[in-house]
């Protein structure tokens, strides 16, 4: 399995994390589990159509909200490769309205935007990294000039995630946006597509996974450091999160892997769960 990160346009850097390229080879049908990372993802299908959860149609193109559920990507035996997109928790917002997303994977189709399915055909055609690399930036580069994207609105979202710790309540983030905790909760479902809270619980859900994987503290210190009430606490969510429990996530090794270490905060890696891929 070889996984290569892209870099971005740099105008595109305060909205994207990065691209990314994965290439590898399904031993047999499998599932890759997609643990929660609180941002919304873009990836195009290169080899074959794939299932997302319990969706009984087939994928080339989806975009991902990324909540508090896991996203399972249903992989059939063969050639499995993917050029994604990673955004940062509120970018987005830049190119689409998230708030209108009706579903957990959207289509370009679905949104009857011309422009991406145009998009969408010329990364599964193109012929190197390279071209669709410049593709997206062409494509991003150019929403952003029509969108404006750098409104007040953004500038709070980026200042609340340079900051963001698996401590803040809302009303601290809301403090750091100049806004009210009521108007701070719109804008941010706005922009990320989930709400202040739910956010938070994932920055701890993802601090205690790190340190999980790290294998030097106890489980019950781990639960205390990431601000659960306990052990018990903190199994909970977790196994509500992703579906295991602490010792099942210690007892996996090497089938989870972490990508994408983000921009605006050391927690929030994207992890996977990996079934059948080499």
């Amino acid at each position: 399995m070889k996984f290569e990160p892209v870099p971005c346009h740099e105008l595109l850097r305060p909205f994207i994390r990065n691209y990314w390229v994965l290439e590898a080879t399904c031993t047999a049908p499998g599932t890759q589990r997609v643990y929660s990372n609180g941002a919304v993802s873009l990836h195009f299908y290169l080899s074959l159509p794939v299932h997302l959860d319990d969706d009984e149609r087939e994928y080339r193109t989806s975009l991902n909200r990324h909540d508090l559920t896991v996203m399972d990507v249903h992989t059939a035996k063969g050639e499995f490769n993917i050029f994604g997109v990673e955004f940062v928790p509120f970018g987005t917002r830049a190119f689409w309205n998230i708030s209108q997303f009706k579903s957990q994977h959207i289509t370009p189709h679905d949104l009857q935007d011309n422009e991406f399915i145009a998009l969408e055909q010329m990364i599964l055609n193109a012929k190197s990294t390279d071209e669709r690399r410049q593709l997206m930036d062409a494509f991003f580069c150019n929403r952003i000039e029509e969108k404006i994207a750098g409104g007040v609105n953004m500038h709070r979202m980026e200042d609340v995630f340079e900051s963001i710790s698996e401590n803040d309540h809302t009303a601290d983030m809301a403090a750091n946006a100049c806004l009210s905790n009521k108007q701070f909760t719109r804008v941010f479902n706005e922009y990320v597509g989930i709400n202040p809270k739910s956010y938070q619980r994932l920055v701890r859900f993802h601090k205690a996974m790190m340190l999980i994987r790290e294998g030097n503290d106890a489980l019950t210190d781990i639960a205390y450091d990431c601000g659960y009430t306990d052990l018990a606490h903190m199994t909970k969510d977790i196994q509500q999160l992703c579906g295991k429990t602490p010792t099942e996530l210690i007892a996996m090794g090497s089938q989870l892997t972490e990508t994408f270490q983000g921009k605006f905060s050391q927690l929030m890696k994207k992890k996977i769960e990996v079934d059948n891929l080499v």
